[in-house]
């Protein structure tokens, strides 16, 4: 298989299993956790297996969606990054053997022949330099054509670095490998965020391998493991808030202030500052911290001022709202809680992306990070795990992926 995204993927997941919940329900059953490993425990040599190359069909995708799986548990941790980095490799060298992209998550097709004007294909390809060689040439031939709709959403440079013609963008095979690991980090994020959402109904199976998973990444990344930093409790980030938390921190109407403040800003600072990666749904505040400290010192006094910012006052219009903070963070119904307290009610996780637009659609104005985002929770999860990946890199010089890919090519 060149791509566990691309149109035969989803076919079997669809067609066979029933969706990719079914898929998961059924791993644990036929990918034993040392199988669905040897697709990562590889990455510290550099060697991908040739058993793990040669992995196709419906058993490729059950150990790469058994590694996605235990990614519900750490979506935007270590274990994320070497998932990503090794499945990234195992399809990148697949292609490279297949000697074609046609097939693959993002919609390239091969240039028909006499598409491109001659004279056109003579500037663009050199091919009037006879000192280059027939594999530079090949380099340089425009191989593939991706509507450029499609091509777009993917693209992050200048429309002139491309050949564009009817409504096409035209590439060469370097190009076309760029642009589908683009799409195959979006596609991944897509799919580790929807499983994120159903993490407390997953077999233990996902649990156990997500430790063993954790156990590989820091083995690997144990020289950038303190650039960049995990998904642990760490102060709050305000400037990597979603715009809906950005909205709810700057005060809102009287018709949104409950929703807002005791909804939406209690359960997402509270979770972002002392749990951002939850095991599960039930956790309490006393599983996170020893003493109720972080909590009256970083993140009631933000909730009080945002309930502040309202018109009207939240607090000052309606002062028993403090007591419902407190049972939202898990303490019950009350104004002086205890550590031992926790528990007595629920810690409520912030609501959904979909909750937000259907109960309070004033707060939900989505940036472009928003795109696959199921819950403002992920969100934060994400900017976190890109800021400390750039930190690591920027300080760490070349990335590790990209040494290790050039070796492997030239080897």
């Amino acid at each position: 298989m060149l791509d566990p995204f691309g149109p035969e993927a989803r076919r079997l997941v669809k067609d066979e299993f029933g969706g990719i919940t079914e898929l998961l329900m059924i791993i644990p059953s036929y990918v034993g956790i040392d199988a669905a490993l040897e697709r990562v425990s590889w990455i510290k040599s550099g060697e991908i297996p040739k058993d793990i190359l040669e992995l196709e069909g419906i058993r490729d995708l059950l150990t790469f969606y058994a590694l996605l799986g235990a990614l519900a548990f750490s979506p935007y941790g270590l274990e994320r990054e070497v998932v990503r980095e090794a499945n990234l490799r195992i399809y990148h060298r697949r292609i490279l053997q297949k000697g074609t992209l046609v097939g693959v998550s993002t919609p390239l097709e091969a240039v028909p022949g006499g598409e491109i004007p001659e004279r056109d294909r003579t500037i663009l390809e050199r091919t009037h330099h006879t000192e280059l060689s027939p594999d530079e040439r090949r380099k340089l031939r425009l191989g593939y054509r991706i509507h450029l709709s499609k091509f777009l959403e993917l693209w992050e440079g200048s429309l002139k670095e491309v050949y564009v013609r009817n409504g096409y963008a035209y590439l060469t095979e370097e190009g076309a490998i760029e642009l589908w690991k683009r799409s195959f980090e979006r596609n991944f994020d897509r799919a580790v965020n929807l499983l994120y959402e159903i993490r407390d109904e997953l077999p233990d199976y996902y649990l156990r391998l997500y430790e063993k998973l954790g156990e590989i990444a820091r083995e690997h990344y144990k020289e950038r493991l303190e650039r960049m930093g995990s998904a642990k409790a760490q102060p709050l980030r305000f400037d990597l808030f979603p715009p809906c938390v950005k909205i709810a921190l700057g005060g809102v109407p009287s018709g949104l202030r409950n929703y807002a403040i005791t909804v939406l800003l209690t359960s997402f600072l509270s979770y972002a500052r002392l749990c951002p990666n939850p095991p599960r749904r039930d956790v309490r505040i006393k599983d996170c911290v020893s003493d109720l400290g972080v909590v009256e010192r970083e993140i009631l006094p933000v909730i009080i001022e945002a309930g502040n910012r309202c018109s009207p006052p939240l607090f000052e219009d309606q002062p028993h709202e403090v007591k419902n903070i407190w049972y939202h963070l898990g303490f019950g119904l009350t104004d002086s809680p205890t550590l031992e307290d926790s528990g007595n009610s629920t810690w409520y996780f912030p609501p959904n992306c979909s909750k937000i637009r259907a109960n309070a659609p004033e707060l939900c104005r989505p940036d472009r990070d928003c795109r696959n985002i199921k819950n403002p929770l992920t969100y934060y999860l994400r900017k976190l795990y890109l800021e400390n990946r750039r930190k690591g890199e920027g300080e760490g010089g070349e990335t590790d992926e990209g040494a290790k890919e050039g070796g492997e090519e030239n080897g």
